[in-house]
């Protein structure tokens, strides 16, 4: 048994839509830990002694090791014509979104990333987001030349109408790129991919910050979510990777009698069982998550894990956005695989603070979540998330056994 520690927006328009790309706080109910007074900082070895004869590499499982992963992995600075009006009005909501990310293939092979993070609409017709309304204030095209948008399918954006820009278009694209880098190399480490649904208009985005918006275009409404729109999207997983390509909670629960005690008391698959292989979670909490699970509470049958709260049937992967929040350590100890993240948005690089960062690393958290495995290219500071010397991932400083090394969790 583990411890059971357990414009406003582009015209002034959209400054509630942005920020945090959507993320919610995981009202996680995890025992409470107060956070180290000291941490190592993430150019430091990992906080565990140092190996005297390494662990069986069999005995090294997925929640031993730490990587990190871009917010936002599809994410391009919307072009120059958009960014000046966005700019013109808002310049705290244009520094929120000034950053671009290299393409998929690119993160993994140049940067060593093994967890991303994508943001998907619902588009079973195809179309939807084809029309760029806010182009029009500014003098742009509103209609969106690539014909991908037309099809059929997930789309990956960040805010509909007017931060479109993304490396690619579809989700199945996205997941593609991974999927046939993954083929290339079949020994890698797993790869995380977190997925977030969004669902608000850009008027109610703007309600939900207490903005009212003084001009009236028609925006696109996202679709709400449905039973049938959440199986679409495990189909589209199902569709780019093949069953022997994942891990799944199925693969991880076995004849435990729910999800979570299978985490808890017989851990996660080892990581020499896991190369090659690709896991995938729900990043929404709330009602979509709930309505991910209804009839299935330990994601019988579905192919991602869910942002769940301890205590719950579901719970393998947790949410703690803020490094430094109580509960996390003990997640991690716990056996639960964890996210949070180095750096808000662009707030952190700009200035070079690091205080999140370093608190993000000595967490344990198994995810790090930045925008910078690389320093900015739009400001002057040499700010970045990464492991000495470059580092692919690193024994986990919380959850790795003693004895584990880094030549054991290389790729």
């Amino acid at each position: 048994m583990r411890r059971n520690v357990v414009l406003m927006i582009v015209a002034g328009l959209l400054a509630g839509s942005c920020g945090s790309s959507g993320d919610e706080a995981t009202g996680s109910t995890a025992p409470t830990v107060t956070a180290a007074s000291t941490v190592a900082p993430s150019t430091a070895a990992p906080t565990t002694a140092a190996p005297t004869t390494d662990v069986p590499v069999e005995q090294l499982s997925i929640n031993h090791v730490q990587v990190i992963g871009p917010h936002n992995s599809y994410h391009l600075k919307p072009q120059p014509a958009a960014f000046d009006a966005i700019t013109a009005v808002s310049s705290e909501l244009a520094e929120s979104i000034e950053y671009s990310h290299r393409p998929l293939t690119e993160q993994l092979e140049q940067f060593g990333i093994r967890q991303f993070e994508l943001d998907v609409f619902a588009d079973p017709e195809g179309g939807l987001y084809a029309n760029r309304v806010a182009n029009a204030v500014i003098g742009l095209d509103p209609l969106a030349p690539e014909p991908e948008l037309q099809l059929p399918g997930y789309k990956v954006l960040h805010t509909q109408d007017y931060d479109y820009e993304t490396t690619c278009l579809t989700l199945v694209a996205c997941l593609g790129e991974i999927e046939a880098w993954s083929d290339d190399n079949p020994d890698h480490l797993p790869v995380m991919v977190l997925i977030e649904i969004k669902t608000q208009s850009v008027p109610d985005a703007a309600a939900a910050e207490g903005i009212e918006l003084t001009i009236d275009l028609p925006w696109t409404t996202p679709l709400a979510m449905t039973p049938e729109l959440l199986d679409a999207l495990d189909a589209e997983i199902a569709s780019v990777f093949p069953p022997a390509g994942l891990v799944t909670p199925d693969d991880v629960r076995g004849d435990a009698p729910t999800l979570e005690a299978a985490v808890l008391d017989d851990g996660w698959p080892a990581i020499a069982d896991s190369r090659g292989k690709v896991l995938v979670a729900l990043n929404n909490t709330g009602e979509i998550r709930t309505l991910y699970t209804d009839g299935r509470p330990s994601l019988e049958g579905r192919p991602m894990f869910t942002s769940a709260e301890p205590g719950d049937p579901d719970a393998a992967f947790v949410r703690f956005d803020d490094p430094s929040s109580d509960g996390l350590v003990d997640a991690v100890e716990a056996g639960y695989l964890v996210r949070t993240r180095t750096d808000s948005p662009t707030a952190d690089a700009r200035l070079n603070r690091t205080t999140a960062r370093e608190q993000a690393f000595a967490s344990g958290a198994h995810y790090l979540s930045t925008d910078y495995y690389e320093p900015s290219a739009y400001f002057d500071s040499p700010y970045i998330v990464e492991f000495p010397g470059g580092a692919i991932a690193r024994c986990n400083p919380v959850s790795a056994p003693p004895d584990c090394s880094a030549d054991q969790i290389a790729e």
